[in-house]
């Protein structure tokens, strides 16, 4: 098998340092002997989602661990998943396997530390309908979170999401794709979420076979997708740290994301960053003139100086579940009756 490489960074955003507020996204990366995997989550930002941090590490746990199943329990994989209708149907299976072991593991843990009045008091008086529920045992939105993650074998690479963030693919030509469709109910700080009703039904997959095999998979939360002003100024960021892993070396690529990703939630949208991948060192050395090339043709990302004073807006960084939203009464509103699920392959 051709050698491949997994990375996962996370950091913590500048609006929840100023704030006090832990770290709420969750990266896992592993690379195994026919496969390796990425993954990212984004717990979410309001204060009503008491253990969305929580939520966010069972997510990117839950994804591994299925995946490693869903892989070993495969026969003929290459030759299953190429057949489109057998895919979508093995593949809803597998997130349907995510969606419910996340639900155990989410369970286990409420029923092991069942919230306490310090957790519940820290709800704003406006959001008392959470706290109400709360306290009656109805725990789930508590571990609300978005979840993203993909994995490369030598003979086809697959991932799914569910939520805001973003899939970035590097072909073995330097073309950059976003392979997941976008879901039009993410918009601004609104996200769908493991904890909805309708989660086992709305996750959106890619699939890549053999002769489409990527050079790198790039997984980022929207922490890291709003601190550009659009997709291409994001592809732009791809481009640039897979230059920095061709020229540096993995390892040395790696750290200088880790330095990297503080500076940009402080410049960018101020929320917790994750970036993971899979790389094949060998396509992305082959293609990386192609790359460089990309680069120099793109818009130049014009670098401001940053406030040290800077204030964050909080309610725009607090991210919320599509059928909770508040309305301006102050009282949840419910999704529509057939919320739009996301395409499948």
């Amino acid at each position: 098998m051709e050698k491949l490489n997994s990375f996962a960074q996370t950091s913590v955003g500048a609006s929840h340092l100023s704030r006090d507020i832990v770290c709420q996204d969750s990266s896992l990366c592993a690379d195994h002997e026919t496969y390796s995997f990425a993954a990212a989550a984004d717990g979410h930002g309001s204060p009503c989602y008491l253990r969305t941090e929580r939520g966010s590490k069972f997510a990117v746990e839950c994804a591994a661990e299925c995946v490693a199943e869903f892989l070993d329990s495969l026969e003929d994989a290459a030759e299953v998943l190429a057949d489109e209708r057998q895919r979508q149907q093995l593949f809803n299976q597998l997130w349907r396997s995510i969606i419910a072991r996340w639900h155990d593991k989410t369970e286990k843990d409420f029923t092991d530390e069942p919230f306490t009045e310090e957790e519940l008091d820290r709800i704003p008086d406006k959001f008392a309908h959470y706290r109400e529920r709360y306290a009656q045992g109805e725990y789930i939105s508590a571990y609300g979170t978005t979840l993203l993650f993909a994995a490369v074998t030598e003979d086809y690479a697959f991932g799914a999401q569910i939520g805001d963030g973003k899939c970035v693919v590097i072909d073995s030509d330097s073309n950059v794709t976003a392979p997941i469709p976008d879901d039009p109910r993410c918009y601004e700080n609104v996200t769908t979420s493991m904890c909805q009703d309708d989660a086992a039904l709305s996750a959106r997959f890619f699939y890549l076979p053999k002769g489409m095999l990527p050079a790198a998979v790039f997984l980022c939360t929207d922490g890291v997708e709003n601190s550009y002003w659009n997709e291409e100024q994001l592809f732009g960021f791809f481009r640039g740290l897979a230059l920095t892993m061709v020229e540096n070396g993995m390892e040395e690529g790696v750290r200088q994301l880790g330095e990297f990703l503080p500076a940009m939630t402080k410049k960018g949208s101020g929320d917790d960053v994750t970036c993971s991948g899979i790389i094949s060192m060998s396509k992305l050395s082959s293609c990386s003139d192609g790359i460089r090339e990309d680069l120099a043709a793109a818009a130049p990302i014009v670098e401001e100086p940053v406030p040290e004073d800077i204030v964050y807006d909080d309610e725009a960084s607090q991210q919320v579940v599509t059928d909770v939203m508040p309305a301006e009464n102050d009282t949840p509103v419910e999704a529509p009756d057939e919320p739009e699920s996301g395409e499948q392959p």
